[in-house]
């Protein structure tokens, strides 16, 4: 006897429209129904007060050694969560967070001896461990919990990986995290495993994206899976994605952030009237988080001119600092575009030559601007920008009467940039 409840709970019971079932009550009915072997499986909340007998508490995988076969004897409950936690649910996965990693467990996911046959030891330990890795990264961690009274000398095999009713196989050669995304990408998550080494899935036929996430990156691929077929897929064969999309996206593992370098070229209207086009080049810092971008940068340009009794040549020096929102608008990726303002100081120095006397002169001078940015990604590591948009200068001038004022010129510019990913 198989038993699956999902639905709500609390420490003494189940709610089944509008009534409570006891714990109690239940167990005694598992028993009376005379399966020599039963196995019930409950994702509620506060289900942990099922497994609450004989001084059960919530504990680490276990191993139970249950004879296969028609003699086994015995009663075994695993509950989605301990006494007085939440059984929590995922928007991502549509449902409740212990019974995907259960359901992809029983699918294949849970075979760690590789004999395709999933044992309810196995499924447990898989459902287990992905439920406390998903739900660490919440508020609160969810613990699932086992009891059981069982007999035999062999483990009870719940599924076995026969890859019978049409359905296909996709079979990952290489350790990961991996996501299976129906219709190449469009669909719902049809399963999320944790793979330590080469696993087989069964799947119903169709088309899927497969991702695979490591600390190192992530890469995806396409793959047809046939009935009573199979996908083989590795790690060869995958696709990386750009780095700064990976964490833009949400898809990077650990820490969810990108650390890049660059370099640029920039060209602006002089923030100085009548001092030539300013000719820039860059280095930049840059942190790619989820929801924005931060940059830091150094520049240095200089720029001239002359008339028929003075040239001016002026160097500016100064660094600035950006913040950007982008948003990735391809759905394979690889271009992205968004808007930022970016904020900074310059020194600026000028050198005259003249037939009369004119000494040099420094001062410095502030600016702040939008800019709108669009972003490639020639390569996973490589990022190329380009930034176009207005700086507002604050600088103070002197006039021909020799009066000093606080002036404002809007500077145009543009800059073309390229990063590499730091690892």
């Amino acid at each position: 006897l198989f038993v699956y409840y999902s639905g709500h709970a609390d420490a003494q019971a189940l709610h089944l429209r509008g009534t409570r079932l006891p714990f109690s009550r239940l167990k005694a009915l598992a028993k009376g129904v005379g399966a020599e072997v039963s196995v019930f499986v409950v994702d509620a909340c506060r289900s942990g007060g099922l497994t609450r007998v004989k001084g059960a508490t919530p504990a680490p995988p276990f191993a139970i050694e249950v004879h296969d076969r028609i003699d086994s004897e015995g009663l075994a409950i695993i509950t989605s969560s301990a006494e007085g936690e939440d059984a929590q649910e995922s928007d991502r996965l549509k449902g409740g967070i212990f019974t995907h990693h259960l359901v992809s467990g029983l699918l294949g996911a849970a075979d760690a001896s590789g004999d395709r046959r999933i044992t309810l030891s196995e499924a447990y330990r898989y459902a287990y461990a992905q439920t406390l890795r998903a739900t660490s990264e919440t508020r609160a961690v969810q613990h699932p919990t086992y009891a059981f009274t069982m007999k035999g000398r062999r483990e009870l095999v719940l599924t076995r990986l026969l890859g019978e009713a049409g359905l296909g196989r996709v079979v990952l050669a290489d350790p990961g995290h991996y996501l299976l995304i129906e219709g190449f990408g469009a669909g719902d998550v049809a399963a999320e495993l944790e793979a330590e080494g080469a696993t087989e899935l069964l799947v119903p036929p169709g088309r899927y994206l497969v991702r695979r996430r490591t600390d190192a990156g992530v890469w995806e691929a396409r793959v047809q899976v046939p009935p009573d077929g199979r996908a083989d897929v590795a790690a060869a064969g995958l696709t990386r994605l750009p780095f700064r999309e990976t964490v833009r996206r949400g898809y990077a593992a650990g820490a969810a952030s990108a650390w890049s370098v660059g370099a640029a070229f920039e060209i602006g209207a002089p923030p100085i009237p009548d001092t030539g086009l300013g000719l820039y080049g860059a280095l930049s810092l840059q942190l790619d988080l989820e929801d924005v971008t931060l940059a830091l940068r150094l520049r240095y340009g200089r720029s001239a001119s002359e008339n028929a009794t003075l040239a001016i040549t002026q160097d500016l020096i100064g660094a600035d600092v950006g913040v950007y929102k982008l948003f990735d608008v391809l759905p394979r990726g690889g271009l992205a575009v968004g808007l930022g303002l970016r904020a900074g100081v310059d020194a600026v120095s000028q050198r005259f030559e003249t037939t009369g006397r004119a000494p040099s002169r420094g001062f410095a001078l502030g600016r702040v601007g939008p800019a709108l940015r669009v972003e490639l990604a020639p390569a996973a590591s490589v990022g190329v920008t380009l930034d176009c948009g207005a700086d507002i200068a604050l600088v103070e001038l002197e006039d021909e009467a020799g009066e000093r004022a606080l002036e404002t010129p809007v500077v145009p510019f543009c800059a073309l940039g390229v990063a590499l990913e730091v690892p």
